[in-house]
């Protein structure tokens, strides 16, 4: 019983600290799903779908790091941060506005405050792409 309350608090913390990576990665997933979701629409299989939408994810990461990286000018990669960061700061907004109305918590700064805090993680990731 009392091994109970720290486990259900850990899982708990585990997922909002999933759910907030995700929102990190915002346009990704949205390409994803955009993508599988056409390919079953247009009567591919579920598990081709599915993996349509995966191939989709991680090739939207690994262009986005790839132009990260190769990109020659300061407003080009600024450019390119931006693209990100804006669908994750609209994500982790959405996703803080959820849980702080759930937990009677919800306010517009604190939802600013994390959209902020989910656009800078966003940036930093492909700002510096190795690390």
């Amino acid at each position: 019983m009392f091994i109970l309350l720290p486990l259900s608090l850990i899982g708990a913390g585990f997922l909002v600290y999933a759910v907030f990576a995700g929102a990190t990665l915002a346009l990704p997933i949205g390409a994803g799903l955009s993508a599988g979701f056409c390919a079953s629409a247009l009567g591919v299989s579920p598990l081709a779908s599915v993996a349509i939408g995966v191939v989709t994810f991680m090739g939207a990461i690994a262009l986005g790091r790839f132009a990260a990286l190769t990109l020659p000018g300061r407003s080009s990669r600024a450019l390119l941060i931006v693209s990100f960061a804006i669908p994750a700061a609209i994500a982790g907004f959405s996703t803080a506005n959820a849980l702080g109305t759930l937990f009677g918590l919800a306010s517009v700064a604190t939802c600013a405050l994390v959209a902020i805090l989910t656009a800078a993680v966003a940036a930093h990731r492909l700002g510096r792409p190795i690390s």
